[in-house]
């Protein structure tokens, strides 16, 4: 009796009950935390407009109780190492700490992963699916590897394991990766830039500096893809079209400018011509009438008198089109009227030589 009674209040005794109650109470705080998770979300459930609160609480419950009971485990162990051999101990604790750290990171990819889904829901509302399922990937991708990294870096730091060597050769590696694939970084980068700046969207009508003039129908990873109106697929690099000029023809709305150039014969009333070519694109249905169409005379030509028609259509797609109909409509008002389109003309003076 006496020698339990000495057991009691041993030190071994004393390390077994905070031991116990170390894990006791880890596990019953661990149950109560997902209540208290539970009374969080409901909270900001009324107060928050946006969904992404909820979703990383649903994601973390079951997480932080894992580590709030690996965590008060991994305490009580350490009540009991003068009770256990040093082997089974360092095993024991090595087990728990990997335990804890592959929680938490595998926490944060997931968390990590739902900001940047998030955010790509958010970014196809205004750039189109098809930029979502580009990037997000790859970056999702590098998430994973990026924790992957530290966490091992993390255990091996536990195991008293030289990791700045590790971290030399992750180091040159990455260096090695840039120098050898630096053109597809940087056409990568521009990729990035062009969807966060967003110059341009699919579906946009853009014009290069280079001249080149055609609908964006993909903004790649390395390349953005332009259909011409040759209906050939112009790939341009992306590290390329973010340092040259670029005119986006439908942005800000789609409604783009058609013009007409005709000349008339010297003599012709020019205020006549210019009511006529008003008068025509005025009748056109697809011609805008804010704002309204003009006529202007623009240059003395050689053998005519050159004028110019302005209006709007609402969509850029139906430029070439109108501009056609237009042309038509205006020949056919200027024969109507009598008046002549004339072809270029030369006076030659014949001078005859003295004898």
């Amino acid at each position: 009796m006496e020698g339990l009674k000495e057991f009691f209040v041993s030190e071994q005794a004393r390390s077994i009950a905070l031991a116990v109650l170390f894990a006791v109470g880890s596990w019953v705080l661990s149950r109560f935390s997902g209540t208290v998770i539970g009374w969080i979300r409901e909270a900001l459930t009324h107060r928050t407009a946006t969904e992404l609160d909820d979703r990383i609480l649903d994601l973390i419950r079951r997480p932080v109780r894992r580590l709030i009971l690996v965590g008060g485990l991994y305490i009580a162990i350490h009540q009991l190492e003068k009770l256990f051999p040093d082997l089974v101990f360092k095993i024991v604790d090595g087990a728990l700490y990997i335990w804890t750290v592959t929680i938490f990171a595998l926490m944060l990819i997931d968390v990590l992963s739902t900001l940047l889904n998030w955010y790509g829901e958010k970014l196809a509302e205004r750039a189109g699916e098809r930029t979502r399922k580009e990037f997000f990937p790859l970056m999702e991708r590098v998430v994973k590897l990026l924790v992957f990294v530290f966490a091992t870096i993390f255990i091996l730091k536990h195991f008293n394991q030289d990791v700045g060597s590790l971290i030399v050769s992750l180091g040159v590696g990455s260096l090695a990766i840039a120098l050898a694939a630096q053109s597809t970084l940087a056409n990568m980068i521009a990729g990035f830039t062009i969807m966060l700046d967003r110059p341009f969207r699919v579906g946009d009508r853009i014009q290069l500096a280079s001249g080149e003039k055609g609908d964006v129908v993909e903004i790649g990873l390395r390349s953005t893809k332009i259909l011409t109106f040759e209906n050939t697929l112009l790939i341009i690099p992306n590290e390329s079209i973010v340092k040259e000029m670029v005119w986006n023809l439908s942005y800000p709305n789609p409604i783009i400018r058609v013009k007409v150039d005709v000349g008339v014969a010297y003599g012709t009333d020019p205020e006549r011509v210019k009511q006529i070519m008003v008068d025509v694109a005025k009748q056109h249905p697809e011609v805008l009438d804010d704002p309204e169409p003009k006529a202007y005379l623009i240059n003395f030509g050689d053998s005519s008198l050159d004028f110019t028609l302005v209006g709007r259509v609402a969509n850029y797609g139906d430029q070439w089109r109108v501009q056609e109909e237009l042309r038509i409509a205006i020949y056919k008002a200027f024969e109507k009227e009598g008046i002549e389109i004339p072809f270029p003309q030369r006076v030659v003076h014949m001078v005859q030589p003295k004898q």
